[in-house]
């Protein structure tokens, strides 16, 4: 996509280039004609310069309203939506008053009298069609600002069976997404956090799938989240087609276990149509005592994972990509 210029640099870059435009006329063609056309057609170049580039940016904005709703959601955190289609709207209505100013001073600067009008229209129709694009002037700047933060969104695979972890800082949630990906975790910046993402990848029996390590969203109790960080938490149910929750019964993480629970049921209630696996993390650390008592907080259907040594991982795995597939093949 190209960059969005300000009011300021559209209007010189068109004014220059049409100032360099060159013609060629015979020495039969009287002089108030040649000047007629070469004025005439410097506003047709402005005005064709100034409309192209406006409805270029236009058409290279991704259409809100036809991307995926993950995307969507970032945007409208990002951007706000119904701000991006204003400024939109902004530059499409320029474009076209840019280019009908245009053609009426190009057919009355073919009509002028005399040289000294020729000149004087394109004068005026330079100050007309600049005033228009200073008219969307805050709309370019706007859209050079979200052009900019829309491509801080991480590229991520909307139709691949996608598994999102959460859980608690230092419950081992890297860890296992570092264990079942099948290379290294790639790391992508995350626009709502200071933290990044780690996307991992393995191909299976199904297709290739992805696993997503959100650190700085899914980490901490919703009711502490401002509305941007929620609204990306929003975003995360459209791409997650199963949730692996990794807790840490030993409480080494540094969390109360009760805590945890907490951020479990929230979770649950926030993703309701998603399946959620629950794993015990670091279950050599933690005694047959607190294992049994995280189990009847969480629920017996935990699976018990020793993540330094791999112990239990792929079992999670193909629990979370059985589920994943079952979703994935009902929404089809």
């Amino acid at each position: 996509m190209h960059s969005v210029l300000s009011a300021e640099k559209l209007i010189d870059l068109a004014f220059s280039r049409a100032s360099k435009k060159e013609m060629i006329f015979s020495k039969r063609i009287p002089t108030i004609v040649k000047v007629k056309r070469k004025e005439a057609a410097r506003v047709t170049a402005v005005g064709q310069i100034l409309a192209d580039r406006l409805m270029k940016t236009v058409k290279e904005t991704p259409k809100v309203d036809e991307i995926h709703p993950f995307y969507k959601e970032l945007a409208d955190v990002l951007v706000g939506v119904i701000r991006l289609k204003k400024s939109l709207g902004a530059l499409n209505w320029a474009a076209k008053m840019v280019g009908d100013l245009a053609d009426r001073y190009t057919k009355r600067i073919n009509s002028a009298k005399t040289i000294t009008d020729a000149a004087n229209l394109r004068k005026e129709a330079y100050g007309r069609i600049a005033s228009i694009i200073k008219r969307v002037s805050k709309d370019l700047d706007f859209l050079q600002e979200a052009q900019d933060r829309l491509s801080a969104i991480p590229s991520i695979d909307t139709e691949m069976i996608t598994i999102v972890v959460a859980g608690y800082a230092n419950s081992g949630k890297s860890t296992f997404v570092s264990q079942v990906s099948t290379a290294k975790p790639e790391i992508a910046a995350y626009p709502f956090t200071t933290k990044e993402i780690n996307v991992g990848h393995r191909d299976t029996s199904h297709g290739r799938c992805q696993i997503i390590d959100t650190p700085g969203l899914l980490d901490r109790p919703l009711s502490e989240r401002n509305k941007i960080e929620l609204q990306a938490i929003i975003a995360l149910r459209h791409l997650a087609d199963v949730i692996v929750f990794i807790t840490d019964p030993s409480e080494t993480c540094g969390y109360p276990f009760s805590r945890q629970v907490n951020l479990y049921k929230e979770i649950l209630n926030e993703f309701s149509d998603i399946p959620i696996i629950k794993v015990l993390n670091k279950a050599d650390l933690a005694n047959k005592t607190k294992i049994e008592k995280a189990k009847q907080e969480i629920g017996s259907d935990s699976f018990e994972a020793i993540s330094p040594q791999n112990i239990g991982v792929q079992e999670i795995f193909e629990e979370a990509m059985r589920k994943a597939t079952e979703r994935k093949t009902t929404r089809q």
